[in-house]
């Protein structure tokens, strides 16, 4: 049994050895420990010699144990170990915690902004809701109990709720006994729900909640909303009137705060927030601030699918080109605009050659002289026999212009025009756009016979197609 402020030299469950001494409290006392083998720093809480022989001093003992260690939660205090040692004293094994709990913080500074209260309080919900679903309610949750560690790798503050040892188990399954007689009064009377102060046994989760929201209106406003002379003052107060509004006290504070003070310690616990992260949405709706969300600490964001990339971050280019196109289908879409621009050259081409031979024919009907003369040159080289009578007489030229509609089956000779402008299918449709412009103009009318000499067709069709 520790009970000197002096360390003792004998291992306690022979592998933890007490450096110093951390605190004394009612019941015990928390001294500063280091692993034997392994150096790991621990906190091992010892019962007190006056109350080593008490029954529910021991059972509370075991219920701090239990409950912390049936919790998996990073803002509830571990517990690593608990038994009793040689000399019959009940000791607890922790981790131990460096930092400082939540009531020394609000005697150095008296109030604390309020996008703090809603992060300190945000872990704190976590610890009770996971408490709460475990069956168990803590009944003594007060500012000593909240203990903040600086977290040097998060750069903020992270919240351990400590000592279960009043702590009571809903489920009735649980291998502790947490068995409280009616009119017995359990807790800090500061933070004592109404029904706590009455010694009822109809406590449950909603009574932490109230203890919560005594804390909340004690960081916020700087006072605490039940004061009396005696505690049998403060009990009446808390059991039958309605804490000042805080808005009263700091007119600074928003109208909405003071409608969550007034539901947060409802002394009807069905008039209350029912659940932890009920009260803690709410309390951030009043200031307008994000849950969880502070100076120095960043929202969580999860995927509902770990496996798919972090939508936060962005793709690189290359990552989108991969996910919209495969290089089977690049090449082919190299290959399309490609045809289409060869395909409109040569349309563009045939109509550019049926506009000029359309155009040309109306220029040779009204120069009747000249085409007899061009007639007669082409039909030397196609047809002797059907030529030579035509000189002579220039108005039979007009007589063959009904044969030139049924000659014109040379529209076979059309689709070999398509073979010049074909092969260019390398040029752009830009260079393809000049040709038409020019057809339609009668001015390079001189140059077109010498290029179009090789392929004429017969000179009786009455038609000028050989550009």
């Amino acid at each position: 049994m520790v009970t000197e402020e002096t360390p003792p030299t004998e291992l306690v469950a022979d592998k933890y050895q007490l450096t110093r001494l951390l605190g004394r409290g009612g019941m015990g006392s928390v001294w500063e420990g280091v692993h034997a083998s392994l150096g790991t720093r621990v906190a091992v809480k010892f019962i007190e010699a006056e109350h080593a022989s008490s029954n529910e001093a021991r059972q509370r003992f075991v219920n701090e144990a239990h409950a912390a260690a049936r919790l998996n939660s990073k803002h509830v205090v571990q517990v690593y170990d608990h038994g009793v040692g040689s000399d019959g004293c009940p000791y607890i094994v922790m981790e131990f915690l460096d930092g400082e709990p939540l009531d020394a913080r609000l005697d150095r500074e008296r109030v604390l902004p309020p996008e703090q209260v809603i992060s300190l309080v945000t872990q704190v919900c976590r610890a009770l809701a996971r408490a709460h679903e475990q069956g168990i309610v803590h009944r003594d949750l007060k500012p000593e109990n909240v203990f903040l560690v600086w977290d040097a790798e998060d750069q903020r503050d992270l919240v351990k709720v400590v000592d279960f040892g009043i702590a009571k188990f809903l489920d009735k399954n649980a291998q502790t006994s947490s068995s409280t007689r009616t009119g017995s009064v359990l807790g800090t009377p500061y933070y004592m729900s109404p029904e706590q102060a009455r010694g009822l046994r109809t406590v449950d989760q909603r009574s932490d909640l109230w203890s919560l929201g005594v804390i909340v209106y004690r960081s916020v406003v700087g006072e605490l909303p039940f004061v009396g002379e005696a505690i049998g003052d403060l009990l009446v107060k808390i059991c039958t009137i309605d804490p000042p509004p805080p808005s009263s006290i700091n007119p600074a504070l928003p109208r909405g705060f003071d409608d969550w003070v007034a539901r947060a310690l409802n002394r009807e616990p069905d008039g209350r927030f029912q659940s932890a992260s009920e009260l803690v949405t709410a309390l951030a709706a009043a200031f307008g601030v994000a849950p969880g969300v502070s100076s120095g600490e960043a929202p969580m964001i999860r995927l509902s699918n770990p496996s798919l990339p972090d939508v936060s971050a962005g793709f690189p280019a290359q990552t989108v080109t991969e996910f919209t196109q495969n290089t089977a289908p690049e090449q082919g879409a190299k290959r399309g605009p490609l045809l289409w621009v060869a395909g409109a050259a040569a349309l563009l081409t045939l109509a550019g050659v049926g506009v000029f031979a359309m155009s040309r024919t109306g220029v040779a009907k009204s120069e009747p002289p000249a085409e007899p003369l061009a007639g007669a040159g082409l039909s030397a080289a196609v047809d002797p026999p059907a030529v030579t009578p035509a000189p002579p007489d220039p108005p039979g030229a007009e007589t063959p212009a009904p044969s030139a509609e049924p000659a014109v089956p040379t529209p076979s000779a059309e689709p070999a025009a398509p073979t010049k402008p074909a092969a260019p299918t390398k040029a752009q449709p830009v260079k393809t756009t000049p040709k038409v412009t020019k057809v339609v103009q009668p001015a390079p009318e001189p140059k077109a016979p010498p290029k179009a000499t090789p392929k004429p067709p017969p000179a009786n069709t009455g038609r000028d197609i050989g550009y």
